[in-house]
């Protein structure tokens, strides 16, 4: 018996949660940077950048499917996937112009990028349990 995301959680309870994700990650991106611990992983912020968007992408997809079933998934896929894509190019601008510790960075949007692009995948593959 396989019950799919939409049927375990309310469409409130995934708001609330894809809503969270999205402030906390905003107040990670534009906090000041100041002494933290330096990673010696290679690309390690690429790693996160990546992350960050699949989740993002994945968290939102499940919100949005269990609340519209109506709702035509690839048109809402390809419209979710550019306002996170312009959500990170935001991002970046904000840290290039008003965070003096932090910068933009090309590859960052690449990174972006890739991992929405993660993110679609896993929805995509994830179907049958999120919508």
């Amino acid at each position: 018996m396989k019950q799919g995301i939409k049927n375990l959680l309310e469409p409130k309870l995934l708001l609330g949660i894809a809503f969270g994700y999205t402030l906390l990650i905003t107040l990670a991106l534009l906090l000041p940077i100041t002494g933290g611990p330096n990673i010696d992983i290679p690309f390690a912020d690429k790693i996160l950048h990546l992350a960050i968007n699949a989740g993002l992408f994945v968290v939102w997809a499940s919100y949005l499917f269990s609340r519209n079933t109506k709702a035509k998934k690839p048109p809402t896929l390809a419209l979710l996937f550019g306002c996170i894509f312009i959500y990170g190019i935001l991002i970046e601008v904000i840290q290039e112009n008003l965070i003096p510790t932090r910068g933009a960075d090309f590859f960052d949007v690449v990174a972006n990028v890739c991992g929405l692009i993660l993110g679609s995948f896993v929805v995509k593959m994830s179907k049958k349990f999120i919508y």
